[in-house]
């Protein structure tokens, strides 16, 4: 069987036994705060866990799940992997441990044909319901009881918990670790876990102990990769079609076979592992960073970059192995396909700009050697790994070659630390957010009705009021306030008595988790704002009134671009407020302020057709049918709403401008936004650009704001100019002030011109300086020139160098200024010194140690600074420092 024929015979069996199937969620989680990314399969189901969702009562799934807790066992064993699959079939308080048990057998043995015998089942030590249950399957291995640290299951310190019954996969002698011990539960690859059933049965009490929960939750979990090597017999995952493909293209780029020794097979296994992550990240809009989830994918584009560097490959590959990746998934993920130009264009930048970096790191690790002891300290060692992603092995070959051993406990402490924020990432599938607590023990189930879209002024009743600090969290039966989400900020506004009269609290912002709105609000009336309280909720309609034409705006820039740069753009990230709207987009390269201008021309065109915003809530499955515009990695639910521009709205769906998924608040007319000013473009990552706008109301504000801070802009030009004026004619310079009426275009251009001029001033000046004081001395064998300017900077010294360079036609060149209580220096050799072994940056570094000062540079030529003092002992002592 293949894997995709594995991955529908699991879901089609819990499907015949009456679970729901749902489709995978995004792997960056859909409005939970506690986590980074998904990592479990039961994450898109807390809801239904914790109670606020009723609607299913038991579903089953494949669901795409990311970790890098143990990144660096991946490749290393037959268990650890970053990006996975993880099948899964969970009951809300319906069915428990009899029917999870049975299904879970008969699909590995009937199913998977499985022989029973290498099936060892494992129980937690106190629980006797489930080692009975497995009893009477009368498997022929008998549960195994283990301790809580493995088959026992926690949300957190307190909340719901249970005992947990694994299924373990015996590989057979070969993979055994030789211990007398080896048995199911080993850290050795011979008794590999392959399902995971979780009996959410108890609710841990602050004092420890056990309170049975009134609904038994089932949570299983089986990684898909786990299951197809184990159920064809191959000797790791690394062997089946889920990752072949990238292996086998990876071999033919890098020219090295997988078997040719240990250290290459675990190369081609971190790559494969690596890049198939990487891609499908970077298909739901994640792009490579240096911080959350961007940072993730940077650490794992580098470390695939520097296993294929130890394999002696030193130019970028891994955007080669994209359509390999694509191979693998397409059928089960459509969208990756839609995303694969952009990945791979995006990796290629990152690969390139990683490569540079790492020449970098190596220059960095050998200025290190120079300075360091016998000992490299580790945290020195982590900072290599960290931001130049050398690997430890790396490093530790490169000291030993200089004889300098490497502090490896020390780096173990600094990459421990560093750790602390990926376990940040994933404290557990049921790690809870401040907020869910709040939902469980605050909030009731239902969901909050959402009315905004018609009003902005309702009658609410209280549902529920807590203070923290200074605020307080206000959750509302019904609300006309707008949730933060897509991008759009959450709205403010009021929280009136009944009759409208009295002022309770001030709405700060709106948040949503889960199905429930929270209002922060501040200046809180407590005492008026019980649970039951009927009040009035009003939004800030004048608020609202700059955000709504932003929203629609976004919508109109999103697809001026996709239409002027082509369907490779994608949205990467969005902002939409009431001061300007931000659109983050996928493009390999900035826009030319013509192209920027176009796109803005076309906006305000389609403004100015004033065509109908439309939108309607329709089933998920309609995206394909009419074309809709998705955002990559969103989950927008099983009936999305649409939001469609054009001349006849729905009456002709497909005579439009722009058709989006989308739940922001809109206008109703393009009319409305009345105009639209793009502010800035700019670069956010590597392969994604930014555009910054204003439209409606907030483009006559910008403007009226510019226009005050022109005039005083003028009026600072106006002042540098007469300080530049002054000093040009101090250097012997002949010029004229600007006419009065000179705009800030002019002044500007003024500015710049006697910059220059006052460059090319000073630098006659050194010239003529230089000519009247130079010295040219011998010094063994070498011809030394030397001399002090006063007034010059480290850029007219360095020009200066050159020209007495020319002229001396051998020797140095050795130019120093004062700057306040130092004196900046430039030692500039010719060429021919090379052979004869005269290093300017060593010399130069020599002197400023000689003289309690710094300095760097090459062997042709290096800069610096010492404290000012005698001249003639400087010289002295950078002569004593020439040897041939």
């Amino acid at each position: 069987m293949t894997s995709a024929e594995i991955r529908t015979a699991y879901l089609k069996f819990f499907e015949k036994n009456g679970h729901t199937v749902k489709p995978s969620t995004p792997l960056i989680p859909q409005g939970d705060a506690s986590l980074m990314f998904n990592s479990a399969g039961m994450v898109p189901f807390k809801p239904y866990f914790l109670g606020l969702k009723k609607d299913l009562s038991r579903a089953a799934s494949c669901q795409k799940c990311f970790r890098t807790t143990d990144i660096d066992r991946v490749g290393t064993t037959l268990r650890h992997m970053t990006f996975f699959e993880m099948l899964g079939n969970f009951s809300f308080g319906d069915y428990f441990k009899d029917e999870s048990i049975a299904w879970a057998w008969e699909f590995l043995t009937d199913e998977m044909g499985f022989e029973p015998k290498r099936l060892f089942p494992t129980v937690f030590k106190e629980d006797d319901e489930a080692d009975k249950l497995w009893r009477k399957l009368g498997t022929p291995n008998a549960p195994i009881r283990l301790g809580e640290d493995s088959n026992f299951w926690n949300m957190g310190p307190t909340g719901p918990c249970g005992p947990c019954s694994e299924i373990y996969f015996d590989r057979g002698p070969a993979g055994s670790c030789g211990k007398t011990t080896c048995a199911p539960g080993c850290d050795c690859d011979r008794y590999l876990e392959i399902w995971n059933l979780v009996f959410t049965q108890f609710d841990r009490q602050e004092d420890g102990s056990l309170k049975p929960l009134p609904r038994k939750n089932i949570d299983t979990g089986m990684g898909l990769e786990r299951l197809v090597f184990s159920a064809e017999g191959r000797p790791s995952p690394f062997d089946t079609d889920l990752f072949i493909p990238v292996v086998a293209t990876a071999m033919h780029i890098l020219g090295v076979d997988r078997k040719k020794s240990p250290e290459a097979e675990l190369a081609y296994r971190v790559i494969a592992d690596h890049s198939r992550a990487a891609v499908l990240l970077m298909s739901e809009g994640v792009v490579p960073s240096n911080v959350e989830r961007g940072y993730v994918l940077r650490r794992l584009i580098r470390r695939a970059v520097r296993y294929g560097q130890l394999l002696g490959h030193a130019q970028p590959f891994l955007h080669r192995l994209v359509p390999s990746v694509v191979e693998i998934f397409d059928k089960t993920y459509p969208d990756l396909r839609d995303a694969a130009s952009q990945v791979e264009s995006t990796l290629k930048t990152e690969e390139e700009k990683f490569l540079e970096t790492l020449a970098v790191g190596e220059r960095e690790l050998k200025e290190l050697l120079a300075t360091t002891g016998k000992t490299l300290p580790g945290d020195q060692a982590f900072k290599l790994y960290d931001t130049f992603g050398f690997p430890l092995e790396l490093t530790r070959e490169i000291c030993a070659q200089k004889g300098v051993s490497v502090d490896e406990e020390g780096f173990k402490r600094a990459t421990e630390e560093a750790s602390k924020v990926a376990r940040a990432s994933w404290k557990g599938s049921g790690q809870t957010s401040y907020l869910e607590h709040l939902q469980k023990h605050l909030l009731p189930s239902e969901t909050t009705e959402f009315i905004g879209y018609e009003q902005l002024e309702a009658p609410a009743i209280v549902v529920a009021f807590e203070t923290v600090g200074s605020e307080g969290l206000l959750v509302l039966d019904k609300t006309p306030f707008y949730a933060e989400g897509g991008g759009q900020v959450g709205d403010a506004g009021l929280i009136l008595s009944e009759n409208g009269k009295e002022t309770l609290a001030r709405v700060v912002d709106t948040q949503r988790q889960g199905t429930v709105f929270i209002h922060r609000v501040v200046n809180t009336k407590p005492e008026a704002l019980r649970p039951a309280t009927p009040v009035r909720a009003q939004v800030d309609s004048v608020r609202r009134g700059y955000i709504a034409p932003h929203h629609t705006a976004t919508h109109l820039l999103n697809e001026a671009l996709r239409r002027m740069l082509g369907t490779h753009v994608h949205q990467a990230g969005s902002y939409v407020g009431a001061d300007k709207l931000r659109f983050d987009f996928t493009n390999p390269k900035g826009l030319d302020p013509e192209t920027l201008k176009t796109v803005e021309q076309m906006v305000n065109d389609e403004i100015n057709r004033h065509d109908t915003v439309a939108t309607k809530v329709e089933p998920i499955e309609k995206v394909k049918e009419y074309g809709a515009v998705t955002l990559l990695g969103e989950n927008y639910g099983e009936k999305p709403r649409f939001v469609l521009i054009g001349p006849k709205g729905w009456a002709d769906h497909k005579d439009r401008y722009s058709l989006e998924l989308c739940g922001g608040t809109h206008v109703s007319n393009t009319a409305e936004i009345a105009a639209f000013r793009v502010l800035k473009e700019s670069s956010v990552a590597a392969g994604v650009r930014r555009i910054e706008a204003v439209a409606g109301k907030a483009v006559a504000d910008f403007e009226r704001l510019k226009a005050q801070e022109g005039e005083q802009t003028v009026a600072q030009l106006r002042e540098r100019e007469r300080e530049l004026l002054e000093l040009a004619v101090s250097l012997g310079g002949r010029v004229d002030e600007s006419p009065k009426g000179a705009t800030e275009t002019d002044l500007r251009v003024r500015e710049k011109e006697l910059r220059e001029l006052i460059g090319r001033l000073r630098a006659a000046k050194l010239v003529s300086q230089a000519g009247k004081d130079r010295s040219i001395v011998p010094v063994n064998g070498v011809k030394l020139c030397a001399q002090k300017l006063e007034g010059a900077d480290p850029k007219s010294l360095r020009g200066l160098s050159d020209r007495l360079k020319t002229e001396i036609g051998s020797g140095l060149v050795f130019l120093a200024t004062p700057t306040g209580n130092k004196l900046s220096f430039v030692l500039n050799a010719t060429p021919d010194l090379a052979a004869k072994g005269v290093d300017a940056a060593k010399i130069a570094k020599a002197l400023a140690a000689a003289r309690g000062g710094s300095a760097g540079g090459r062997s042709d030529f290096a800069q610096g600074g010492v404290a000012d003092g005698d001249w003639g002992q400087l010289v002295d002592t950078l002569a004593s420092l020439i040897k041939v």
